[in-house]
């Protein structure tokens, strides 16, 4: 079966197609965005004020390793100032004599909620490939979440949750809670409710190793791959 994995189409995927991905693979790239000072003044031994009369760079100029950002020549030296990044310019302080470079490094955040192997991906949806699954429909989905019914990155799956129960699940690192009955403590996991108590008795019974709710489609649906 090919299930349709929503995601967030203002952010960067980290996967691609044939990829076989599971719940501790990183789902988006992100940018992490920092600022460097870059001393001009006090690297060329020159008045603040004068820095300008060295630049080589203006603001919003692009800088990358080993381009030339400023330089002083004299009749017994020539000193020049080398990037050792990749940026943008962003301000050019005559005060401290200071240039300041703004950078970006991809990183990456929010692991997958799902599990299988990548056929399709699209800005929004993922396609993804799993084995023998089961659909059911869901009274109520928080948000989209999703883990192993068993084992690591666990989703419980319980008839009616107890603050014990969210407790150990929580503890073990858990994804979510799926139940019939709502529960009603205090927690940061999703949840997801059952529609029909009867689907709850169908699914436990056939031990599928992975499940995922999706909000979208108020389903909650059981697989393995």
């Amino acid at each position: 079966m090919i299930l349709d994995i929503p995601v967030d189409s203002e952010k960067k995927l980290a996967i691609k197609v044939g990829d076989i991905v599971g719940f501790s693979t990183p789902l988006y790239k992100t940018k992490d965005v920092s600022e460097e000072r870059i001393a001009v003044a006090d690297l060329l031994a020159i008045h603040p004020k004068k820095i300008f009369q060295h630049l080589k760079k203006n603001v919003g100029d692009t800088v990358t390793q080993g381009d030339i950002i400023a330089t002083k020549e004299s009749f017994f030296s020539h000193k020049k100032i080398v990037s050792h990044l990749k940026g943008v310019i962003t301000e050019i302080d005559h005060i401290e004599g200071v240039v300041l470079v703004e950078t970006q490094k991809e990183g990456l955040s929010e692991l997958c909620w799902f599990a299988g192997e990548v056929q399709e991906v699209t800005k929004k949806i993922i396609k993804i490939k799993v084995g023998k699954h089961q659909e059911v429909q869901a009274k109520y989905v928080q948000r989209n979440f999703g883990g192993t019914v068993w084992g690591e990155y666990p989703v419980g799956l319980f008839e009616r949750a107890s603050e014990y129960d969210v407790a150990k699940l929580e503890a073990l690192g858990g994804r979510g809670i799926v139940s019939v009955y709502k529960y009603e403590g205090h927690t940061q996991l999703p949840k997801a409710e059952f529609k029909l108590k009867d689907d709850f008795e169908v699914v436990k019974g056939k031990q599928f190793s992975y499940c995922f709710a999706s909000a979208e489609h108020s389903t909650i649906i059981f697989y393995s791959v």
